[in-house]
């Protein structure tokens, strides 16, 4: 029996995925090798034209990092709002800082087009490859032109500030410094969502389950039904849940989620991972790679690696076709 997504709450437009970093806990798999795809107009059109017969969600915009295509920021933004559209704030690591004057023209020009609010990011992770002089700069800017500023996550600034702010600094060198158990405290501190390449870095951390285990796990359509916090990327994909590396075109999302267009989905919703381990060993000789999983989206996302990178199948709930790229 196919689903429907429910009225939309609120959400977010990934502009790109491409990026200058590589989180080790980023749920969308963004880098720097990815393609230099940028949302248009045109896409950003027609996603505010769907959205806005589910409902009145409010939307901010993320990616990958949207000011490394900064020229084209305050046309998005300000189509959005001609929609409607409440926009709560755009996210940015703050890698784009060269000097003042240059983020000022770019900062006045998104003032302009009428965004008010800057989310921050704010991490060990995110200072793996951004020295965090430039956040404090970015920060300042935004400040002096009048945007409210998130810092997402100030806990952070006092441990980032312990080391020197001009440079980057790796995981490992906090663990020296705040102790061996730095890591695994982080998750007491940010949240994390267990997909993407978040699980790679939680795979070390976390509790494990056995394969009989996580396939009593139960069917996924609270997860894929999830409407408060949403996101639709540059292609028009809509990612039910948080589930990063599946998608349904952002038109599909007004009907019912046919079966035969989006049959991993379905058997996703109605039986659960168990579903779609019992598919792909019946019909692509899947094997698990692991005898310990942290949870079902860990077995899920293995499983769906293994269709889209060794089998090449061609499902079209299998994308974007960057999340499997990085």
């Amino acid at each position: 029996m196919s689903f429907k997504i429910p009225s939309l709450y609120s959400g977010g437009i990934i502009t790109n995925y491409f990026c200058s970093s590589k989180c080790r806990h980023c749920l969308y798999r963004c880098s720097s090798i990815l393609p230099k795809k940028f949302i248009d107009l045109e896409m950003v059109n027609t996603i505010c034209e769907v959205i806005q017969k589910k409902g009145n969600p409010t939307l901010h915009i993320g990616g990958g990092e949207p000011f490394l295509k900064a020229e084209k920021l305050p046309k998005v933004v300000d189509l959005i709002l001609t929609h409607g559209f409440f926009i709560e704030y755009i996210e940015t690591n703050s890698s784009w800082w060269k000097d003042e004057s240059s983020a000022n023209l770019i900062l006045r020009k998104l003032k302009k087009a009428g965004l008010n609010d800057l989310l921050i990011s704010i991490s060990p992770f995110h200072n793996e490859y951004i020295p965090f002089y430039k956040v404090i700069n970015v920060m300042n800017s935004a400040k002096k032109l009048g945007f409210s500023i998130l810092p997402w996550v100030a806990d952070f600034i006092s441990d980032i500030t312990t080391l020197d702010i001009n440079t980057t600094h790796t995981l490992e060198e906090f663990e020296k410094v705040f102790g061996s158990e730095y890591k695994k405290s982080i998750l007491n501190r940010y949240w994390i969502h267990i997909g993407g390449r978040a699980i790679e870095f939680l795979d070390d951390i976390l509790p494990k389950k056995t394969l009989k285990e996580i396939l009593k796990s139960s069917p996924c359509n609270r997860d894929l039904e999830n409407t408060s916090h949403f996101h639709i990327d540059l292609y028009g994909n809509y990612i039910p849940g948080l589930c990063s590396g599946l998608a349904i075109k952002v038109e599909d999302i007004l009907n019912t989620i046919n079966e035969k267009k989006y049959p991993l989905l379905n058997i996703l919703h109605k039986y659960g991972v168990k579903g779609l381990y019992e598919f792909a060993k019946t019909y692509f000789g899947y094997v698990p790679k692991k005898d310990l999983y942290i949870n079902k989206c860990h077995l899920c996302l293995e499983i769906r690696d293994f269709l889209k990178k060794e089998k090449h199948a061609d499902f079209l709930e299998l994308n974007p076709m960057d999340f499997y790229m990085s």
